[in-house]
């Protein structure tokens, strides 16, 4: 799994350094006539993007093969599927990556290209890579380095052996692939290519630790960290940093690791490639996760989540899933860590299905094998119990007075049971009764407010309307004096009805549902403050029982006007999801938090109690002074 983690970061300081692309180069290569330069120019621009803005690369790539197409140009048209094919990998779009290469391959053979069917070659073995089918990924890079060992130059084929012995590494072909990167190595000593023999140094290290040979590996990332850092390569400094930092906190020198780590994302963040800064950024987070840092952790995590969703980049994004998912666990936000980690499942699902496949049918048949084991347990057991019971009733036989008299006991006892079982049922038809009256009461009231809202509406404002209509035509005729100021009053007093209507009943949630009432409420309620307001929803696609959403739009309501009276906070996060038959509303505030523990609760909370309770849910409010509070409710959903 090392390698895996570590496959990308090496491979990065392979290629060639990305700047980003000021704008007026952009307009200017936009602005060039429509000729062979321009499709050139258009590619070189779609590689630059690479790490900038994937979509602005793919749109630079897409125009290049377009006008490459139109003026019958395939050596550029086959330059520009390349590049885009590149892109697709980085977002692990592998089946546009094949397509484009494919493409790209097709129009390199008429052209009888050897160069560019080698490099097709090591993209389609780089893709092939990246989706962990690593005989593949080989079987290409060979073809690669036959038709570079053939035409060269020496350089192209040091990179090939490069990435056949990480290949090799993640077969466990250890031994073969520093054999392999010991002719890179020899390759670059000729050639005078240091920055290559540095990251030749790098592989070795991968696949030293490969073999346990940890003191090895941390001298060649060490020497090829010192090489990068006297040339100025600060991306491919900042990979062998991150390399490095992975080893070190293996063996569990969290500080130097978590040195290695920031320095490696302050290069990479100066660099601007989002992929390698989430990668380390996970990397510095799980340092501070094992130093037991959670909540300094968790920001980190977050943000890494972000950039690897901006750039598609999977596996970083799954990984920081599930250090978020174990830092709330940690943390004690259950229902959170459950989102969390159900969100890296989904992903994992889409993205590794063979894999788990295979997990999956291990993981049974070591079920079978345990079930079977327990069935052979349960069998003792029973045999046991057997002789047990004869024992017990040659015993009963010889005391047949003793027995006797436990039977009146049992008997006794069953009766105690009975009785209490009585007064159980009594307790809980006397519970029902009053939940049955609390429900009918908040129904009642829910009805009333329809009444009034419908009264308001229909009569109340429509008399206002008509009144207002009527004064203005008075106006019309006479310009009596105030007669103005009246027809206002009378707008402002319609216009505060119909906002007294909507607050009783709002329409958006008689008319579109919970989550859009929520939305609507939510911006209403922060709209021009300075709190920041974020709402995730899971699972409410097929909507939920009228009373339900009534109900927990009440509650939402409440615990706004909580967080606006008290709390005094800057972010609010509510979350609706769908979980195991319930739907769960978390309402996450960074304000004041509680400031009396164990007291008695105030009118606003005994409303939401009483809310939830009457939908057969529950209500739980935490929070730490100057910490927040995190309220949950939990109600039960109909099958």
């Amino acid at each position: 799994m090392l390698f895996r983690r570590i496959l990308f970061l090496t491979l990065l300081a392979c290629s060639q350094a990305v700047a980003q692309v000021p704008k007026v180069q952009v307009d200017s290569v936009l602005a060039l006539r429509d000729d062979t330069a321009k499709v050139l120019a258009l590619s070189d621009l779609c590689f630059a993007y690479r790490r900038v803005d994937g979509d602005s690369a793919l749109h630079f790539g897409r125009s290049a093969a377009a006008l490459a197409q139109r003026l019958k140009y395939p050596r550029g048209e086959a330059q520009a599927f390349n590049d885009m094919a590149i892109i697709h990998i980085d977002r692990s779009d592998f089946s546009s990556a094949d397509s484009a290469l494919h493409r790209a391959l097709d129009i390199r053979r008429v052209l009888k290209d050897s160069a560019g069917i080698g490099a097709v070659y090591n993209k389609l073995g780089n893709m092939h890579q990246a989706q962990s089918r690593f005989e593949e990924a080989l079987a290409e890079n060979f073809e690669a380095l036959r038709i570079f060992e053939r035409i060269g130059p020496k350089t192209k084929e040091a990179l090939i052996l490069n990435n056949i012995a990480i290949l090799q590494n993640n077969l466990r072909r250890h031994a073969d692939a520093l054999t392999t990167q010991e002719r890179a190595v020899e390759l670059f000593t000729a050639i005078g290519d240091s920055s290559g023999l540095a990251t030749s140094w790098g592989n070795m290290a991968n696949s030293y630790l490969a073999l346990g040979d940890t003191a090895r590996a941390i001298n060649h990332y060490e020497a090829a960290a010192r090489s990068f850092r006297q040339r100025d390569m600060q991306r491919e400094l900042g990979v062998q940093l991150h390399n490095l930092a992975g080893v070190v906190l293996e063996q569990g020198d969290r500080e130097r690791a978590e040195n290695l780590y920031r320095e490696a994302l302050a290069i990479r963040e100066r660099g601007g490639e989002k992929k390698a800064i989430a990668s380390s950024m996970i990397g510095l987070g799980k340092t501070l996760m094992k130093a037991g840092k959670w909540t300094a952790a968790l920001p980190l995590q977050r943000r890494a989540l972000a950039m690897s969703r901006e750039v598609h980049a999977q596996n970083e994004r799954m990984q920081a899933l599930l250090d978020i998912a174990l830092i709330h666990a940690r943390l004690n936000n259950g229902d959170s860590s459950y989102w969390y980690h159900d969100q890296y499942v989904v992903l994992k699902d889409s993205l590794f299905n063979e894999d788990l496949s295979a997990q999956v049918a291990e993981m049974q048949e070591r079920y079978q094998a345990e079930k079977r084991e327990r069935e052979l347990q349960e069998q003792r057991v029973q045999i046991a119990e057997l002789a047990q019971e004869s024992a017990r009733r040659r015993f009963w036989l010889v005391l047949a007075t003793a027995g006797v008299g436990v039977i009146l006991l049992a008997a006794l006892l069953l009766v105690q049971v009975q009785r209490r079982r009585a007064r159980a049922a009594r307790d809980a038809a006397i519970i029902r009764e009053r939940e049955a009256g609390l429900k009918a009461v908040i129904d009642a009231t829910e009805e009333e407010r329809r009444r009034l809202a419908r009264e308001l509406h229909d009569g109340v404002g429509q008399q206002l309307g008509g009144l207002k209509h009527r004064l203005e035509h008075l106006r019309g005729i006479a310009d009596a004096p105030g007669l103005q100021d009246t027809i206002i009053i009378v707008d402002d007093t319609a216009r505060e009805v119909r906002d007294m209507a909507h607050q009783l009943m709002p329409k958006t949630l008689s008319r579109l549902g919970l989550v859009p009432a929520v939305e609507d409420l939510l911006h209403k309620a922060f709209n021009g403050t300075m709190t920041k307001v974020e709402l995730d929803h899971v699972g409410l696609e097929s909507g939920v029982p009228d009373n339900v959403a009534t109900g927990l739009y009440r509650i939402v309501q409440e615990l706004v006007g909580n967080v606006i009276k008290h709390a005094q906070a800057t972010t609010v996060e509510v979350q609706l999801m769908r979980n195991k038959g319930h739907l769960v509303l978390i309402v996450h505030d960074n304000g004041k938090g509680l400031m009396h523990k164990g007291g008695t609760r105030g009118l606003g909370l005994l409303n939401i109690a009483d809310r939830a309770r009457a939908l057969d849910g529950t209500f739980t409010i935490e929070g730490e002074a100057g910490q927040g509070t995190i309220a949950t409710i939990r109600v039960p959903l109909p099958e």
